[in-house]
């Protein structure tokens, strides 16, 4: 079943937390928290808000009992990381006593017509820790897709694979692997499917993009490979613009489910994927976290 995406906002996580078990039931899955900032002096007398999105598949049911223990923790992790956030930023919130006659006051208000403009588009994403927030899908028959680029996507695929125990490996684009199938057309994909219902197994595909990014050949693939969930392997150590941009082009062919992460260990920042603004849901096998 494809999501939905809502959103909703406000003013603390415990507010928006119960929002989430009556609104949207026991299919919710929370995917980002944003912590929004607007108006204020040079940061001070600001207003803070919170935004979640939340993704619900079609037809499911709005029943808070019938919440299970897995979807509960997704979300409280998420909420959790967060709410140390807001703990941090309200700890730097003791505000000065600054006199109306002072050179500092007049500076103050002189700023403000700049301080109280909207925020921009691009707002800090808060991501639980965990290392996996979500699961492949696994069911007979299921095709999950993961892209990236040059062999960073069998990385990943091949982990879950194996952490599937059933699902089978599956390589397209410019991914390949001695003994691993390729699925190259439409009819091969349909094939696979097939095969998957009779014999009880998903099917992990990995789809490598030219290192300059998505092409022609690339948008192709993603077009006949048609995944049920797909999934974009980014390496943390690249230039953030240069990941975005062809995760962005990816994401406006195909819904983005979230992102394995791999080479953390290999870089002093991370943590800057957070700034692609999707889930981050697999982080690759030994990679510090």
């Amino acid at each position: 079943m494809s999501p939905n995406r809502f959103q909703l906002e406000g003013t603390s996580l415990d507010e928006l937390n119960a929002r989430v078990l009556e609104e949207h039931g026991p299919h919710a899955k929370v995917v980002a928290v944003r912590a929004v900032t607007t108006g204020g002096i040079q940061g001070f007398f600001a207003q803070r808000r919170f935004q979640i999105e939340v993704d619900v598949p079609d037809g499911t049911a709005r029943d808070v009992h019938a919440f299970d223990l897995p979807t509960r923790a997704g979300i409280a992790a998420l909420l959790d990381d967060a709410d140390s956030v807001e703990a941090h930023i309200r700890s730097a919130d003791t505000l000065p006593d600054v006199s109306t006659s002072s050179e500092s006051f007049d500076t103050l208000m002189a700023d403000l017509t700049l301080n109280t403009s909207p925020p921009p588009p691009s707002l800090p994403i808060v991501t639980a820790r965990a290392p996996r927030l979500q699961a492949p899908l696994s069911a007979p028959g299921d095709l999950v897709v993961v892209v990236g680029l040059g062999s960073d996507a069998l990385t990943i695929a091949r982990e879950m694979s194996l952490a599937s125990g059933t699902a089978e490996l599956r390589v397209a684009g410019e991914c390949s692997s001695d003994g691993v199938k390729r699925l190259s057309d439409r009819r091969g994909v349909l094939a696979a499917r097939a095969q998957g219902v009779r014999d009880q197994f998903g099917i992990i595909v990995a789809l490598g993009l030219q290192r300059v990014g998505l092409d022609e050949a690339g948008s192709d693939a993603l077009e006949f490979l048609q995944g049920d969930q797909v999934w974009v392997a980014v390496d943390a150590g690249r230039k953030p613009a240069d990941t975005g941009r062809w995760v962005a082009a990816v994401a406006a062919i195909s819904h983005v489910a979230a992102v394995a992460v791999i080479g953390r260990g290999a870089t002093s920042s991370p943590n800057t994927v957070n700034e692609l603004g999707l889930q981050v849901g697999w982080v690759e096998s030994g990679s510090v976290g």
